[in-house]
């Protein structure tokens, strides 16, 4: 058996914050550039805080933010992007490369702001699901996480240097609560050799995806903001009682 282990916020070594958007009819990214790029300059006007740079080419769409920490590096995240569904935001919390966590406050009013903009420059596009998903390393350390997860949650054995992946769906009424576990390694560079890294630890890889089941009418902002705010309540409370279990912290 392997030492106890509590999953907590103070584990959590990486975080990105994303937020999926279904639309019908698609965007087209070769026929609708030109909506798309004055979408995406309204947005930079908006939130220049969020949103910078717009990247286009006849199949591709996105906007980059490049967030700067002195002393320590920068990194350039694709901030929002377009995939075959639909509208993709994706916002940084913490930045295991760089230690760093941003304060990017609470963004559903951001959200909202930006798909009332999205509606006026594509009038006749309806959104049918809303997905809030969050990505999270959890740092193990030196416990191996495959074990870790076998153990607690299946009756398997630990897979010799093997992989290990789960994906639940603790669906209710309204909402599916998809929860994805995947054990990984946490991999640095070595500062004696650029260019060269190493494993540093082990760590488990979280996702959740809190969507509405529901996708047989045109979201309003009522709906989606209700989607946001059970899926934010799910991850801060519920999200760690399925993880440590009954007897585990932060519940």
């Amino acid at each position: 058996m392997t030492e106890p282990f509590d999953f907590s916020r103070s584990r959590i070594d990486d975080h990105a914050e994303k937020v999926g958007i279904d639309i019908r009819p698609v965007v087209e990214i070769k026929l609708d550039r030109d909506k798309l790029y004055r979408f995406g300059a309204d947005l930079i006007d908006m939130y220049p805080n969020l949103f910078e740079s717009q990247v286009q080419s006849p199949t591709d769409y996105r906007i980059t933010k490049r967030f700067i920490f002195p002393g320590k590096g920068e990194a350039e995240i694709p901030t929002l992007g377009f995939t075959p569904r639909g509208l993709v935001f994706t916002f940084p919390r913490r930045i295991a490369a760089l230690g760093e966590e941003l304060e990017l406050g609470q963004l559903d009013d951001v959200i909202i702001d930006c798909l009332k903009k999205f509606r006026a420059t594509f009038p006749g596009k309806k959104i049918i699901k809303v997905g809030l998903v969050n990505e999270y390393i959890f740092f193990t350390a030196d416990l191996d996480s495959a074990r870790l997860i076998c153990e607690r949650f299946t009756k398997l054995p630990p897979p010799v240097g093997g992989e290990i992946k789960l994906r639940i769906n603790l669906r209710i009424d309204d909402f599916n609560r998809i929860i994805e576990l995947e054990a990984v390694r946490k991999l640095e560079q070595i500062p004696e050799i650029p260019g060269q890294i190493q494993a540093a630890g082990h760590g488990v890889k979280v996702r959740v995806d809190f969507n509405n089941i529901d996708m047989s009418k045109d979201l309003d902002d009522g709906a989606i903001l209700r989607t946001l705010h059970e899926g934010r309540s799910f991850n801060s409370r519920d999200l760690y009682g399925f993880l440590n279990g009954p007897s585990g912290g932060e519940q």
